[in-house]
């Protein structure tokens, strides 16, 4: 028997996904942020002090939280110019079925069967599964329209279907 779930792509339903899809970039890929936003700041800032530059100290200091705030802010018009460009896209309501070995993903004016052996992965977080198709295309489940029996099918094919390095 299939499961079945829906989502509506409303711009403030983006903005979650958006945000959530960020958050979850940031868990799952935190060494590289860490050593981005904190490591070099902190390695510079150390030059600095043993010069006594106070200024640029707190420039390097502050530097990550206002790099973390652009990227959100940045995500935040993107979302908005996209949803703009796309009105016709606007307001869409995505229906999916989910199978053993596939699942169907139909709009409007889509609509595709996709083998789950094709995902690079799956990735669940508070509020929804990513559904990545590659590095660029991902599918959203959002948790709040599924029972808990698809809930469950989806952590079970993550299980299976997210490298062992992702986990």
């Amino acid at each position: 028997m299939p499961l079945e779930t829906d989502l509506l792509c409303s711009l403030q339903d983006l903005k979650k996904v958006n945000r959530a899809r960020m958050l979850a970039l940031l868990k799952s890929n935190w060494l590289f942020f860490l050593l981005i936003f904190v490591g070099i700041p902190t390695i510079i800032s150390v030059q600095d002090l043993m010069r006594g530059d106070k200024g640029a100290i707190f420039t390097w200091v502050t530097s990550p939280f206002l790099l973390l705030l652009a990227l959100f802010i940045a995500t935040e018009m993107s979302t908005k110019m996209v949803f703009e460009k796309n009105k016709t896209q606007g307001n869409m309501h995505i229906h999916y079925t989910f199978f053993n070995d596939e699942f169907q993903m139909e709009t409007a004016h889509i609509k595709n069967m996709i083998r789950y052996d094709v995902l690079r992965g799956i990735t669940e977080d508070r509020n929804y599964f990513f559904l990545k198709l590659s590095s660029s295309k991902i599918l959203v489940v959002q948790k709040q329209n599924c029972s808990p029996e698809l809930i469950s099918f989806l952590q079970e094919k993550a299980a299976a279907i997210n490298p062992k390095g992702k986990r």
